[in-house]
């Protein structure tokens, strides 16, 4: 027999009964010993069978209870974790905000600064131009009544 061939003869499915006739032949072949199908060897077998299936039952339990304590104690730590993070980014924002608040405070003092500036130049030409426009007014005034004088003069 190959060794593949034993191996897949010694494999137990759940709910279907090994196959004896192979199990002793297996037996056999590597310690030399003949048993029967009704030897009691396979009772043992079977006892051997069944505590390791109760013992492999309560282990996947135990397993399992500790699994589910540590998922549980996971999502605690996950909980305490994202509220850290959340209390953490709401102190950087506002922080972040404060800054931005002195900085747009900080240029609106300086656009206001330019506006006034900007007023006061604008003002000045005004009044420079106001000026000039009220020279010319009256000088053209002057010579309209020097040229009624002159007009009046000569009759």
């Amino acid at each position: 027999m190959s060794q593949a061939q034993p191996e897949s003869l010694l494999k137990s499915v759940p709910g279907k009964k090994p196959d004896v006739r192979a199990l002793v032949a297996k037996v056999f072949e590597r310690h030399g010993i003949a048993l029967k199908e009704d030897d009691p060897a396979f009772a043992l077998v079977t006892l051997n069978e069944l505590i390791l299936r109760k013992l492999m039952g309560e282990l996947l339990k135990d397993v399992d209870q500790h699994m589910t304590a540590r998922l549980a104690e996971f999502e605690q730590t996950m909980q305490r974790v994202e509220a850290h993070a959340s209390k953490v980014l709401a102190q950087q924002v506002r922080e972040s905000a404060g800054g931005l608040r002195g900085t747009l405070q900080e240029e609106i003092s300086g656009a206001r600064l330019d506006v006034q500036r900007m007023i006061g130049e604008i003002r000045d030409q005004y009044r420079v131009g106001t000026l000039a426009r009220w020279s010319v007014v009256t000088a053209v005034a002057a010579l309209v009544v020097f040229g009624c004088g002159f007009w009046v003069g000569k009759f």
